[in-house]
C-alpha cells in the first residue's frame, strides 16, 4: 500500500515537474537572437540525449548482472532500460535534425554527429531483433546480454569519441555553457563546419609573401544572413595578422594556423561559446529540464521493467499448465 502512494506520489511529482519546465521553456526563457524559439530546443535536445547514455549505461549494468546471477529480473531491467534508450536517443535525433533545418536549412547532412548516432540506433535497434529472433527464453537473454555488453562498449565512442575526431561538422563545437572554451575548428578550402553557432565555410586561401589570408563564408544563426570575412595569419610571426569582426556579433573571427600547401586553416572566435545558456533564466530551466528527463527516465524503467516481469510470469504459467 506504501509503495503504491509513493509511486502515485512520484509519478505525480514527476507530471509536475516537467509541465512546469515546458512552461517555464516559453514562457520564463527569453528568445535567442538570431534563431527566436527555435532556439529554446537545447532545453529538450540535450538532456534526451544525456538520459540516452544513462538509460543504455543502466541496461549495460543489468546486462552484467543477469550473467553472473542469471535473474531473470535483471534481463527485464536491462530490456526496460535499452528500450528508453532506444526512445531517448531517437528524441535527441528528431530534436537534433528540427534545430539543424531551422539553424542551418537542412535537417539531415550526414554530419560526423549525425552519422554516429544513426548507427548507435541500428545497433540498439539489432539488439531487439535478436531478442526477437531466438525463441528459448534462456538463450535469448544470453544472447542479449551478451550483445547489450558489446554494444555498450561502442556508445562512449560513438557519442563522444569519433564525432570529435571530425573536424568539419554542422554540430556546435563550442559548449552551451558561461565560460566555456573554443578549440577553433580546422577547415579544408571548401569544407563546413561550425564555430559556436556560426556556421563558417573556408572558401580558399591567397599567400602574398608571408602574409595569408583566408575568405571565409560566416553564417548567423538561422541564416538571417551570410558575410565573406577575411581574416589572416603572418608565417613570420607564427600569429594572427587582423580578426575581422563578425557583423553584428560581439564575436571576431582569427586565422589561427594555416598551411597554405594542404589547402587547410584552423579558425577561431576571440568570444567563446554561444551565450545561449548565459542567461541565468535559461540556465536554470536547462538543468531542471535534465533533472526531469532524468526522473521521468527512471519513472518509465520501472515501469516498464515490471510489465516485463508480469510478462515473463504469464509466459511460465501458460508452459506450466501446457
Amino acid at each position: 500500500m506504501m509503495a503504491q502512494r509513493v509511486a502515485s506520489l512520484s509519478k505525480l511529482l514527476i507530471g509536475l515537474w516537467m509541465a512546469g519546465v515546458t512552461i517555464a521553456t516559453f514562457v520564463v526563457i527569453p528568445s535567442y537572437q538570431g534563431l527566436g524559439d527555435a532556439g529554446r530546443i537545447v532545453i529538450l535536445h540535450v538532456p534526451t540525449a544525456w538520459v540516452a547514455v544513462v538509460a543504455f549505461t543502466v541496461s549495460a549494468v543489468f546486462s552484467g548482472l543477469y550473467l553472473w546471477r542469471r535473474r531473470t529480473l535483471d534481463d527485464d531491467k536491462a530490456t526496460a532500460a535499452a528500450e528508453c534508450g532506444l526512445l531517448f536517443t531517437l528524441l535527441a535525433t528528431l530534436t537534433g535534425m528540427f534545430f539543424s533545418q531551422v539553424a542551418w536549412g537542412v535537417a539531415w547532412n550526414w554530419d560526423p554527429r549525425q552519422v554516429t548516432i544513426f548507427i548507435l540506433l541500428l545497433i540498439y535497434a539489432a539488439l531487439f531483433a535478436l531478442r526477437s529472433a531466438v525463441d528459448e527464453p534462456e538463450r535469448r537473454r544470453t544472447l542479449a546480454a551478451v550483445y547489450s555488453l558489446f554494444a555498450f562498449v561502442t556508445m562512449p565512442f560513438l557519442m563522444f569519441v569519433a564525432p570529435r575526431m571530425a573536424e568539419s561538422t554542422l554540430h556546435p563545437n563550442c559548449a552551451f555553457i558561461q565560460g566555456s572554451d573554443c578549440d577553433g575548428i580546422s577547415l579544408q578550402v571548401g569544407q563546413v563546419g561550425l564555430l559556436g553557432d556560426h556556421k563558417v565555410q573556408l572558401l580558399a586561401l591567397r599567400q602574398q609573401g608571408n602574409l595569408v589570408t583566408a575568405e571565409v563564408r560566416v553564417s548567423a544563426p538561422g541564416l538571417a544572413r551570410e558575410d565573406v570575412l577575411a581574416p589572416s595569419f603572418d608565417l613570420a610571426t607564427g600569429s594572427y595578422a587582423d580578426r575581422p569582426t563578425i557583423p553584428e556579433q560581439r564575436f571576431t573571427l582569427a586565422l589561427e594556423q594555416v598551411d597554405p600547401a594542404s589547402g587547410t586553416a584552423r579558425l577561431n572566435i576571440e568570444a567563446p561559446g554561444t551565450g545561449l545558456l548565459a542567461n541565468q533564466r535559461t540556465l536554470w530551466v536547462f538543468l531542471a529540464a535534465n533533472v526531469g528527463f532524468t526522473a521521468l527516465f527512471v519513472w518509465m524503467f520501472l515501469l516498464r521493467a515490471r510489465v516485463l516481469g508480469l510478462e515473463t510470469q504469464l509466459a511460465r504459467r501458460k508452459v506450466a499448465l501446457a
